[in-house]
């Protein structure tokens, strides 16, 4: 029996969390109609994908999808994230500003240091969700889609406490 054939119906995946997946960021999240205080966290991210084997047999290229995940981490390091989407929270830019009101809080940011982001809040799920997206976008922009079951994407936001998007892609192949 020819190995690929062999192979063809079972289900592969890969699991990328190097050191370079991750970012220094601050945020706050809304709930039960209030806002926490502005705080920083170093998260880590994990990402994980299942599909089926190429003719190369793997399921993508572990280097290139490190170097994506790693390039939109870069995007977020050192910055202020926040909600772009949200009911609760106004942001209003003003000159070099952003001015952010929620419930009882009023913020004054340099816009400079800040990543609006199109999320409804910016907790750790939240921000696996965009993560997600955007890699699920690159992934289509690069042609490594067909094949591809499921991928999904976990934001460690303090020790051992993750929040996880999951999103099912071609199921073709």
């Amino acid at each position: 029996m020819d190995k690929s054939a062999q192979h063809s119906s079972q289900t592969f995946g890969v699991r990328v969390e190097p050191a370079e997946l991750r970012f220094n960021a601050a945020h706050f999240i809304t709930f039960n109609d209030s806002c926490e205080n502005l705080h920083g966290h170093n998260f880590h991210v994990r990402v994980e994908l299942t599909g089926t084997n190429t003719a190369d047999a793997f399921v993508v290229d572990f280097v290139w999808l490190s170097q994506v995940a790693a390039e939109i981490c870069a995007g977020l390091h050192d910055r202020i994230l926040l909600p772009g989407h949200s009911a609760e929270v106004h942001l209003e830019v003003r000159d070099d500003q952003i001015e952010v009101r929620c419930h009882d809080r009023y913020f004054s940011l340099p816009a400079l240091n800040c990543v609006v982001l199109p999320l409804p809040n910016t907790t750790a799920e939240m921000l696996a969700a965009y993560l997600c997206d955007r890699l699920a976008g690159e992934l289509a922009r690069a042609g490594a889609i067909h094949g591809l079951h499921e991928l999904e994407v976990a934001v460690e936001e303090a020790d051992r406490q993750w929040g996880i998007c999951r999103r099912p892609l071609d199921r073709q192949g």
